[in-house]
């Protein structure tokens, strides 16, 4: 998303070529209009076709070096909040270093800082009445993109918002007439096209001025959902509607895996039910949403549309359908237990699914019909896990607001409320403690399986009453630091349990959302970034992403 009034600034110094190095390199330093040096800037190298990029910060002396492989005519771009972005044109040769120097243009208009402002400043403007309807506004409305961007932020009036708010609540979120009433007065009176001001914190952690972005676009995805790194071939598997993008990370190029129709109709099993399409997914028949690489070696994919299980085997690019039944509607999040057995969360149906890649059999499991959330228009099964100690399968009903673990060996279901809303994509660490983000309450909470106590640490905030939205954790296998996706504020989460401490790590690309971690065995710590739509005012680019952080030395 590129805004008018935020264009790209005046670069003052010259790109001169150097003494010869293993790799190109770019060296400078970025300063402000006084002078004085601007620590924590992001500095982006963009390859020609604009689908490949890296990114470097600058140090507490402004200064900033990036080793690049790219070569020929490339776009050096620096960025740092309140600043107005600047860029020049390089000719980087082989083996060859360079220097850089950005002087930064600091905003003044009102309306250059209102647009350079992020998502979850902008989402302050939104007046509620109450903590709870901010919560359930949350749950309801930030699962797609961010409330706040330059396409949500521009003046509307209300027949725009109500149109609006029925179809992205269609199938999720309150279906209460009065509620959605309220989001339409929220919003219209929120968004009235004039400049918003608010002091963001500037301040940058030390192990982010350490660290590494490389981005990835993926021209042509829809949704590209979740992704799991092939560790036979180091790999990028990504699902998305009908496809599955493969982006080989040295090569840095993507390819595109159609799936077969293997007999779903296009809208998958929802037109033989009578139900009305999802949005956005009028021309696919499967809708991929969440993959795990399997002990068989083949990719395990949940099908949304087409309720069934997909395999994917990376070798032979050959794929095999498994039915789910039970009448199960909207499979969604998918883990392999220790055992090698698929368990699954089924959304729209409010069920768990049980799946045997050795024999194919599933197994659905329907869960209660309690809900802490009665407005809610489904109870929305969402993530699920193992516990690495018991065995236990513990999953989230994000729109319930509950908690519920099954019995392995005889699929009995406990549940519980736990003090928090909107619960999403939990995971368990290597000691058995699950992790749970808090979608609506902008939290993370620490649970103890064992005694049920539950530990909340608030999100960072950029400023007081901004709101972050969780969507999802995952723990380095390695490191055993939790991260979190959370998608207001451009920005990635890392918490360390043993010192309780959040780091955050600016993200060079405006508008993103990223959906699941997955970690390369390199020491990266990935995530695709999908909004739904992933269009120009949406997301900068215009186009999904995979971002992936090096955490550096």
């Amino acid at each position: 998303m590129v805004r008018q009034s935020c264009q790209w600034g005046v670069v003052v110094g010259a790109l001169l070529a150097a003494q010869s190095i293993l790799a190109a390199g770019i060296e400078g330093h970025v300063v402000d209009g006084d002078d004085a040096p601007l620590a924590g800037a992001l500095i982006t190298l963009i390859r020609a076709d604009a689908l490949y990029s890296e990114t470097v910060y600058s140090d507490n002396k402004g200064r900033f070096h990036l080793d690049t492989a790219l070569e020929g005519k490339l776009t050096l771009r620096a960025r740092a909040p309140r600043f107005a972005d600047a860029q020049q044109t390089v000719d980087l040769q082989a083996k060859r270093s360079a220097n850089a120097t950005f002087a930064m243009r600091r905003l003044t208009s009102p309306n250059e800082l209102s647009d350079g402002l992020t998502g979850s400043a902008q989402f302050k403007r939104l007046k509620f009445k109450s903590e709870t309807q901010r919560e359930d506004f949350q749950n309801d409305c930030l699962s797609c993109h961010q409330i706040g961007n330059e396409r949500t932020r521009k003046a509307a009036p209300k027949e725009y918002w109500q149109a609006t708010v029925e179809r992205m609540l269609g199938y999720v979120g309150s279906n209460n007439p009065e509620t959605l009433a309220e989001y339409v007065e929220l919003l219209s009176k929120a968004f009235d096209g004039k400049p918003y001001i608010v002091e963001q914190s500037t301040d940058v952690a030390p192990e982010m001025l350490r660290a590494k972005i490389t981005e990835w676009k993926l021209p042509g995805a829809l949704i590209a959902h979740d992704g799991e790194v092939n560790p036979k071939d180091g790999r990028f598997y990504l699902v998305d509607g009908d496809a599955v993008f493969i982006t080989d990370p040295v090569a840095n190029r993507t390819e595109t895996v159609p799936v077969p129709a293997m007999g779903v109709p296009l809208g998958g099993n929802f037109p033989a039910m009578g139900l009305p399409i999802p949005i956005g997914m009028n021309q696919s028949r499967h809708g991929m949403h969440s993959l795990q690489y399997g002990p068989d070696g083949r990719f395990y994919i949940t099908s949304a549309l087409g309720g069934t299980i997909t395999s994917f085997d990376p070798a032979s690019r050959e794929f095999k359908d498994y039915s789910v039944g039970g009448g199960a509607l909207w499979p969604h999040t998918l883990r392999f237990d220790g055992k090698g057995i698929a368990w699954f969360t089924i959304s729209i149906s409010n069920q768990v699914g049980r799946f045997d890649p050795a024999s194919g059999d599933t197994k659905v499991i329907d869960l209660p019909k309690t809900t802490n959330r009665p407005t809610a228009g489904f109870m929305f099964p969402y993530g699920i896990d193992v516990s690495p100690t018991d065995g236990s399968v513990w999953y989230t009903r994000l729109w319930a607001g509950k908690v519920g673990r099954i019995d392995p060996k005889t699929l009995a279901v406990k549940e519980f409320d736990p003090p928090l809303s909107g619960p999403r994509r939990l995971r368990f660490d290597a000691s058995g403690t699950l992790w749970i983000p808090a979608f609506g309450t902008g939290s993370l909470v620490k649970l103890d399986t064992k005694t049920m106590q539950y530990t909340k640490y608030d999100m960072p905030r950029l400023s007081p009453g901004e709101s972050e939205a969780p969507y999802a954790v995952a723990v380095d296998p390695r490191r055993q630091d939790v991260w979190i996706t959370s998608n207001m504020s451009d920005r990635l989460f890392s918490f360390l349990p043993k010192e309780k401490r959040f780091i955050t790590y600016r993200l060079p690309t405006r508008g993103t959302y990223t959906r699941e971690f997955f970690f390369p065995a390199d020491g990266r710590i990935c995530s695709p970034a999908s909004p739904l739509p992933a269009a120009p005012d949406v997301i900068e680019g215009g186009m999904d992403t995979i971002v992936c952080l090096d955490l550096g030395k």
